[in-house]
């Protein structure tokens, strides 16, 4: 069995937000819909760790405590409704995240206990919480590898309007939680300005059994046998009736999905240039295929070897 997937890439590259992990992810949870559910949630979660450290964050309901690598979560209630305005600031610079950490002063690490700021959180509400627990500890190197995100953050912090403001992951994404006042001259102040992209968005939560869906763009189902709408997802205060229909369309679009497919996969094979994120991705993944929990179980070939495509890992 293989797959044909085309990404359309909303989320900018090099900004901290784990978008590369966030593809990964809904391309288990897609690959396991396609297929029937053959893996439990459970089992999805278990195989992320092995492909890549932020997968497993994706596998929650959009919002987890994660220790370790970050492939050990713990799911928590959204602190925040979906809906949520934030905006995402971006200068066009990137920062490596090896770069980052190499610029670390662990001198100048929190020394506040994650828990203690996970409860906190969870019983002062995210607007509420005091900046000073706002804690990312990569702010540091990152600022000194680029000052002009410090500068670009601190003029962030006083625009008016947003709750607290934070750069997200290694860089060099700027996150503000809450709407500008004047949204339009914000808009022009930044978004117009050369080498930096305002990106407007919004929390999100998934329901229990669903992926993420765009709440601007709620995919509703037509019936075509009675020309009624069916929900896009099951939801609270549904009859077991009304749940069924939902399960039975979106299994009906799935199979239209897999009608789409090819018949025969395509023979081309992708070069591991070095030993990046993208080379661990394809040995985790052949490591799972191949019935391998644990990625150092698998044997894989040196540096400039071949590997197979994903239709071939698949077939």
């Amino acid at each position: 069995v293989y797959f044909n997937a085309d990404l359309f890439k909303r989320c900018p590259a090099q900004a901290g937000l784990g978008g590369g992990s966030a593809n990964a992810a809904t391309a288990m949870w897609g690959a396991n819909e396609l297929m029937g559910r053959p893996a439990t949630l459970e089992q999805l979660i278990e195989w992320s760790g092995a492909l890549g450290s932020d997968i497993t964050f994706f596998l929650s309901r959009g919002t987890a405590y994660c220790t370790g690598r970050g492939e050990i979560m713990t799911p928590i209630d959204p602190p925040l409704p979906s809906g949520a305005k934030l905006s995402i600031v971006k200068p066009n610079l990137g920062l490596s995240t090896p770069k980052v950490f190499k610029a670390l002063d662990y001198d100048q690490l929190s020394t506040e206990d994650p828990q203690m700021l996970r409860d906190l959180f969870l019983k002062e509400g995210v607007v509420n919480t005091d900046d000073k627990y706002y804690i990312n500890d990569l702010e540091q190197p990152a600022f000194d590898c680029l000052p002009e995100l410090k500068a670009l953050k601190d003029e962030l912090l006083e625009v008016e309007g947003f709750d607290h403001v934070m750069m997200s992951g290694s860089g060099t994404s700027i996150f503000c939680i809450g709407e500008p006042t004047d949204k339009d001259a914000f808009m022009k102040e930044f978004d117009e300005r050369d080498g930096v992209s305002v990106f407007n968005a919004a929390f999100i939560s998934r329901e229990e059994g669903s992926w993420f869906q765009d709440p601007s763009q709620p995919l509703a189902v037509v019936d075509e046998s009675e020309e009624e709408v069916v929900a896009p997802i099951i939801e609270e205060g549904m009859t077991a009736e009304e749940a069924e229909r939902v399960r039975e369309s979106r299994l009906k679009a799935a199979e239209a999905m897999k009608e789409s497919i090819p018949a025969e996969p395509d023979n081309s094979e992708i070069v591991v240039e070095d030993e990046g994120s993208s080379s661990n991705f394809s040995k985790g993944l052949r490591s799972i295929l191949n019935g391998q929990r644990k990625f150092e179980e698998s044997r894989f070939g040196e540096k400039g070897a071949s590997y197979p495509t994903p239709s071939k890992w698949l077939e």
